[in-house]
């Protein structure tokens, strides 16, 4: 019945918005972005509800209702209204990032450091290469592709294939502060998507710059792309470091003070603000700055906790608008290759990660579930790919369109896959075989009671020849004594006579 209910108020806010909004425009200016927000949170709300009552994840129903309201489908947000609410975006994706750096704590993270470093190094290269191989073999039977000569179709196959090897830190914060989830998985999960997303902007950026001749041979390879990339990755972690050291002194070392959660959302502000003028990623900015907070200032859980008590509007605003960008025309036209790419990708990255745990000491569970924790692509992946088409305009518009397909894929399933990784049960380690040392489990009859005494030997002494005295008799095999039977009766005939 909750459900039902559900299913019905979202068709009649879907309806009153559509409206609503066929109707003429407000008159005075920044009228209809405001009901775009305020339709937006609240159906939003309500799908993210209808997502929980199924058992997915709230930001499932988020990024369903902007596919819903989007472009690609009602249109009741359209186009330039997704534009006129992408300063809001950033905001919401800087405290997001702040939330991620948050989570990185350096007391949990050290036990973790080598698992997280050998996943970040072989998931990537393995997505990498293997996705490269296999969007060249692909090639003839995708059209924009089988067009290209094989140069051209190796410098998209590289472009592509370390694309892929990125995974998504705003979704994977979104689900685990969702479930409110924590220990040795979840900090591998997090701190693996956060690692890798630095490494795959630095080496998404030399890929750009290597293969520029190949597809565009009037360019040349200089060290502009080099200084580029130092002032934009390299500028964010500084900036964002220097950010949260200036306000985790404003934080204090008392925890117990009381701050107002508008400072919070002030210094977010300022932060898209500067990381827009001086361009620089912002998602690394916010990630450095709620790093350095959080273990500078004995306050910064108060931080994170503010920002995670209106999180539910942040997650809906921002995954909403997330939908609303996706274009589904992608999928109709890239709908195999898409499909080629996403299971690949999702193969190469299991396989990646049990590689890479593979004699870290990780246990079990770790080596089991993590890969399900990296399929996520969200607002980082999609910012890259868009910057192939800016730099690539020939091709641009046909990777930026296969992209899309395989993002649309991955923004789904991802989160299911995570949240199923981080609250199912937590798989047991095999016990170790005493004889081999090898994991195994033991045979039942061992261990399952302690061992049986043998019953004492009833009625026999020191003689085990020594009959019983009469009126028992002792079974050979066991040794109990047992009472001796009654004769049996005289016959009715007592002569003798047969």
């Amino acid at each position: 019945m909750r459900i039902i209910s559900l299913i019905l108020t979202l068709v009649l806010l879907f309806g009153i918005a559509y409206m609503a909004f066929s109707a003429r425009p407000p008159a005075f200016p920044g009228a209809e972005v405001a009901v775009l927000i305020g339709f937006v949170l609240l159906i939003a709300n309500v799908t993210g509800r209808l997502a929980s009552s199924a058992g997915l994840p709230r930001l499932t129903g988020y990024l369903i209702v902007g596919i819903l309201a989007g472009p690609s489908i009602s249109g009741i947000v359209s186009a330039e209204a997704v534009e006129d609410l992408a300063l809001i975006d950033s905001f919401a994706l800087a405290l997001i990032a702040l939330m991620a750096g948050g989570e990185l704590k350096l007391a949990q993270l050290k036990p973790q450091a080598r698992n997280i470093l050998f996943v970040t190094l072989a998931v990537t290269g393995v997505v990498w290469a293997g996705l490269t191989l296999l969007i060249v073999l692909i090639s003839p039977l995708v059209p924009f592709l089988s067009a290209l000569p094989i140069s051209g179709v190796l410098a998209v196959a590289l472009l592509l294939g370390i694309w892929a090897a990125n995974s998504s830190p705003d979704l994977t914060v979104a689900v685990i502060d969702e479930t409110h989830t924590s220990g040795p998985l979840a900090d591998v999960v997090l701190g693996v998507t956060i690692v890798k997303d630095v490494v795959v902007i630095v080496l998404f950026t030399l890929t750009m710059a290597l293969v520029a001749p190949l597809l565009n041979p009037e360019e040349q390879l200089t060290s502009h792309a080099f200084i580029e990339l130092g002032r934009e990755v390299g500028g964010a972690l500084v900036l964002g470091a220097g950010l949260g050291w200036v306000f985790s002194f404003y934080l204090g070392d008392d925890q117990d003070r009381s701050r107002s959660p508008m400072a919070t959302f002030l210094f977010a502000y300022l932060m898209v603000v500067l990381s827009e003028r001086l361009h620089v990623e912002l998602l690394l900015t916010g990630v450095a700055a709620g790093f350095v907070i959080e273990n500078l200032s004995p306050a910064g859980d108060r931080m994170i906790r503010g920002i995670q008590s209106v999180s539910v509007v942040i997650f809906a605003f921002f995954f909403a608008v997330a939908g609303a960008r996706l274009e589904l025309g992608a999928i109709q036209e890239f709908w195999f290759a898409a499909l080629v790419v996403f299971m690949g990708r999702a193969g190469l990255t299991y396989w990646g990660t049990r590689i890479g745990l593979e004699y870290t000491g990780a246990s079990l569970d770790i080596r089991a579930k993590t890969w399900q924790g990296l399929i996520s692509q969200g607002g980082v992946t999609l910012g890259l790919v868009l910057l192939i088409e800016e730099r690539f305009p020939t091709v641009g518009s046909d990777i930026v369109a296969l992209g899309m397909a395989v993002i649309i894929g991955s923004i789904l399933g991802g989160p299911i896959l995570l949240k199923r990784a981080i609250t199912g049960p937590e798989i047991p380690e095999p016990e170790a075989d005493w004889a081999t040392g090898q994991g195994s489990v033991r045979e039942l009859a061992v261990v399952s009671g302690p061992k049986r005494e043998p019953m004492p030997e009833v009625g026999r002494g020191e003689d085990h020849e020594s009959r019983p005295e009469s009126g028992a008799t002792t079974e050979p095999e066991s040794g109990i004594e047992r009472p001796k039977p009654p004769p049996a009766a005289p016959p009715d005939d007592w002569s003798g006579d047969a």
